[in-house]
């Protein structure tokens, strides 16, 4: 199976102050954010935090916290890059992927059409990590183990 991490560098080279300013905008960085994880690991973002204050210096770093709208979290880093772009690394795992990967795989198994998976919206890939899905299929409701088998967003699960 092909890998499921998504975001693992999002680079956007937005401007995050105006001219003179010498500290990023943490409201900017945020909706950056926020559209970037929702765009590109299919996730549904409840807020963005990032830190206030932080002065504008080409190569430090920062880091905000990504909050799902099931309360599930994960951590972005931010580097300032020259002209006031940021480099966004967000190791997160593309869920409506693995959803479906897994919904497929389980209807084979259990001969049902109609499986259906909810994972936690941020699943922070890291290898040998776990977390908890719970599958719907002909009427019942299952539990789904899973497991990250590496730093690259593949996995495996079991069904209980």
């Amino acid at each position: 199976m092909r890998p499921l991490l998504a975001g693992l560098a999002l680079l956007t080279t937005i401007l995050l102050s105006a001219c003179g300013e010498t500290t990023v905008d943490a409201t900017k960085g945020e909706r950056l954010i926020r559209g970037v994880v929702a765009e590109q690991v299919d996730a549904r973002v409840r807020s963005v935090r990032c830190p206030t204050g932080v002065k504008k210096q080409e190569g430090d770093t920062f880091t905000c916290t990504v909050t799902g709208v099931d309360g599930s979290r994960g951590d972005v880093v931010v580097t300032q890059r020259d002209g006031g772009g940021l480099a966004v690394v967000a190791p997160f795992l593309h869920v409506r992927e693995a959803e479906t990967v897994m919904a497929a795989r389980i209807g084979k198994r259990i001969k049902a059409s109609d499986v259906k998976l909810s994972c936690p919206e941020i699943v922070v890939v890291k290898q040998g990590s776990l977390f908890k899905c719970e599958a719907t299929a002909k009427g019942r409701e299952r539990n789904v183990t899973v497991r990250l088998t590496d730093a690259e967003g593949h996995f495996r699960y079991r069904l209980s």
